[in-house]
């Protein structure tokens, strides 16, 4: 009997790493990433999950809301939302090249200007 439980949870152990596993490289494992800043997005009071105005010290937390189609080194597209928040947030520059790393569902790191020249020409070429 202690033979079937212990192969039972093992194999439970198995099936939860493969699955966690999964989960973190949807999430969390980033690949390098480029897109383009087409529009610049409205300026809007940041609310929370619930719909509740966010605020800092008492004063109002302002955002830009860009949604980017990132093209990655291998050529694979993902697009993902990404959000500038702050008591002043300054919004990207428009027309401008950015990278960072990019999961299936997130920002993971970044996003930061890149000059046009450290741009790979076949990431460039998608993203015209």
């Amino acid at each position: 009997m202690k033979k079937i439980l212990t192969v039972i949870l093992f194999a439970l152990l198995i099936v939860a790493a493969f699955f966690g596993y999964r989960y973190w490289n949807a999430t969390y494992n980033g690949k390098t990433s480029y897109a383009v800043v087409k529009t610049t997005p409205p300026r809007t009071e940041t609310v929370d999950a619930d719909g509740k105005k966010v605020t800092d010290n008492g004063q109002q937390l302002y955002s830009y809301d860009y949604t980017f189609e990132f093209v990655r080194e291998d050529g694979s597209k993902v697009t993902v939302p990404f959000e500038i928040s702050a008591l002043d947030p300054k919004p990207l520059t428009q027309g401008i090249y950015i990278t960072g790393k990019v999961s299936q569902t997130r920002v993971v790191e970044g996003p930061s200007p890149v000059a046009a020249d450290k741009v790979p020409q076949k990431v460039k070429d998608q993203l015209k």
